[in-house]
């Protein structure tokens, strides 16, 4: 894969900056007043056994598995729901997933050939199954994967895990009425909504309910939870438009001059000092300006609408763990990473300092609190968790080669074992109780990695079609065209120098399982 590709989808990213600089400085004051964690004593993993497990786009295919127990770990999905079924599929764990009677009609997509969450079975008493957070944005079928990994967590509550990511949390946060639009996360003209979410909030004419719809929005209440009217031609066209204007930012390298908002302010000298310039209305045909203007509100209205404190699907991701620790394998999961001062400070308890740590979290995510939670508020010695969990979700330093990640928004592919981030994470783990291995989501590739001898596991492997195809800018995918079918849905800017990468309709990347005796089994299809 070309460094053009990865860059794509690495750069734009929003990294911390004067936050950081405070978080880093109080905990590095922190870590030295602390009382030393007792050493235990950290032995490389030398048996590590990666092998490779191949099966066909519907799930079929296994290794073998000889071990007590197992983990399967599914990394960032990022508003694929498509790939998000495919992917729990490949696993093998679910009986009775998906509507044998619907399984070969190809127009209707994988996330609505499923059975009732009643009907599924789990397959393997001695298997877990982990999420690594990062359900939502850049593809356009956030809500339906939401929903889908939610019933999978309320079915098999003792089995299925599915942590945060940075990006549930920049939702979470944008609810707080003290976030002006244009400063929302969700505001940015890549890497956050894209356009074609916001449709999932609305009536679907075009989609045929099936028999038990209404009894089963009368036993799921996220069901029902859509704005009142039906979507109709001119939200259609509203679409169009806004996936056209993203392709004129692109070709313009405008990303972060342009937000996704209806307008902005009549007062924009501060936007203007942090280089925002246009709504992104403002790039729409003149004659369908105000159209999309109306629209665009509704549509952001909706969409935290449906995340509110109050909501089932707001409700379930405030109770999202920040991490879990599989003890049977010794492994922390947690989307970003973990700082050698976090790690040392916070987490040498193992276990009861993860738990505390969760629960820290679930008593400040209600709307009323996040925002302040996360901003220090009083800067007292609570006060300073807010910045915990924000780096716990966002932090890359872990990662062997990070250095030319700053520089090149890419890994250094050389990067030895013996480096000094992986010297930094032994060092730490040997401070961390009951702790052995770290693995991550968060950063992207195009395989997992496996590294600092088998201690650290990068399991970000673009899974999602987005932005596998095209990164972190907003194109139409497959579904759009189908639906579109009969309009010339454009693929290019209007100076041609733009074009939209295809997205593909099959899914791509690798899951893993972690067996308990130290193997690493990666997962293909």
């Amino acid at each position: 894969y070309s460094y053009s590709r990865i860059s794509r989808i690495t750069s734009h990213s929003h990294e911390p900056t004067m936050k950081d600089i405070i978080l880093l400085a109080l905990i590095s004051f922190l870590a030295a007043s602390s009382i030393a964690a007792a050493e235990k004593t950290h032995e490389a993993n030398d048996h590590i056994q990666d092998q490779e497990c191949i099966a066909s786009n519907q799930g079929e295919g296994e290794c073998t598995n000889d071990s007590s127990s197992s983990v399967y770990v599914i990394g960032d999905l990022h508003g694929d729901a498509i790939c998000a079924v495919s992917w729990v599929n490949r696993t093998g764990l679910i009986a009775n997933l998906i509507d044998k009677d619907l399984s070969s009609t190809e127009t209707v997509p994988l996330f609505k050939k499923l059975n009732s969450p009643s009907e599924w079975r789990w397959t393997n008493d001695k298997a877990t199954l982990v999420f690594m957070g990062d359900y939502v944005d850049k593809g356009p079928t956030s809500r339906q994967t939401v929903e889908f990994v939610k019933d999978l967590t309320n079915a098999f509550p003792g089995k299925v895990t599915a942590i945060l990511g940075n990006h549930e949390l920049e939702l979470l946060r944008d609810r707080d009425a003290r976030i002006t639009p244009v400063e929302r996360y969700s505001a940015y003209s890549y890497a956050t909504v894209h356009p074609g979410e916001y449709h999932n909030y609305f009536n679907d004419p075009k989609q045929k309910k099936s028999v038990d719809a209404d009894s089963e929005a009368d036993a799921d209440p996220a069901a029902s939870q859509v704005a009142a009217r039906a979507l109709d031609e001119k939200d259609d066209l509203v679409l169009d438009l806004l996936l056209e204007a993203g392709m004129e930012v692109y070709t313009s390298r405008a990303h972060s001059a342009v937000r996704f908002v209806p307008s902005l302010p009549d007062h924009t000298d501060t936007h203007r000092q942090r280089g925002i310039r246009f709504a992104i209305t403002d790039i729409i045909p003149p004659q369908h300006r105000l159209l999309a203007r109306e629209r665009l509100a509704e549509y952001i209205d909706a969409y935290l609408d449906a995340f509110r404190s109050d909501s089932v699907l707001g409700n379930w991701m405030e109770q999202r763990p920040i991490m879990h620790l599989a003890e049977d394998i010794n492994t922390l999961f947690v989307h970003g990473g973990v700082s050698e001062n976090v790690g040392k400070s916070y987490l040498s308890k193992g276990k009861e300092s993860v738990e505390k740590l969760n629960s820290i979290w679930r008593e400040h995510s209600h709307e009323g609190q996040l925002y302040d939670f996360l901003n220090g508020k009083g800067m007292s010695a609570d006060d300073i968790m807010g910045y915990v969990v924000y780096e716990l979700l966002t932090y890359r330093g872990n990662h062997p080669g990070y250095d030319k990640w700053e520089s090149h928004g890419t890994f250094d592919e050389d990067a030895s074992n013996d480096g000094k981030e992986c010297k930094a994470l032994h060092d730490m783990l040997s401070h961390m109780e009951g702790i052995d291995r770290i693995a991550v989501g968060h950063t992207p590739d195009f395989d997992i990695r496996i590294m600092c001898d088998g201690a650290f596991l990068a399991l970000d492997s673009t899974l999602g079609r987005w932005i596998r195809g095209s990164g972190n800018e907003y194109c139409p995918g497959p579904e759009h065209f189908e639906n579109r079918k009969g309009v010339d849905v454009p693929r290019t800017s209007r100076d041609g120098k733009y074009r939209c990468d295809e997205i593909k309709e099959v899914c791509e990347g690798q899951i893993v399982r972690l067996d308990s005796d130290g193997s690493v089994n990666r997962l293909t299809m």
